[in-house]
């Protein structure tokens, strides 16, 4: 991990971690799929005990805390593909990147509007 910075990498696209590690479900079955630790508008990262599979894609909904629900902000529903999956380097937990697969116009709205929410303003980190 970055340690809130701004993450910019092969991609191309700007990762913004968030202050607030929001579950991440599998749509289909229920199942927690691990914490979402940083986003941008193509895709996610998930940190968690279970490794995904690599290819593999999986109906997402990401869980909103209560705060943003009552501004009206909802779940987010999309399809992603796990993009690679591996151990992380500063945790026991797995790291799994994951790309929405066209998150649809009310996803992609709700993708900003949490990165507005919850990321760290200009990458800044700070520990109180």
């Amino acid at each position: 991990m970055s340690q809130g910075l701004v993450l910019t990498e092969k991609r191309g696209l700007e990762r913004r971690e968030l202050i607030y590690y929001l579950r991440v479900r599998d749509s289909d079955t229920d199942e927690e799929l691990g914490r979402m630790v940083d986003i941008h508008n193509k895709g996610l990262l998930i940190m968690g005990t279970k490794a995904l599979v690599p290819e593999r894609v999986y109906g997402i909904s990401i869980e909103m805390p209560k705060a943003m629900m009552e501004q009206g902000i909802n779940n987010v529903s999309s399809q992603a593909k796990v993009m690679w999956s591996r151990p992380s380097k500063t945790t026991s937990f797995l790291e799994n990147g994951l790309m929405f697969i066209k998150p649809g116009l009310e996803a992609s709205r709700t993708i900003d509007r949490l990165i507005e929410f919850f990321a760290l303003p200009n990458g800044s980190f700070s520990i109180t």
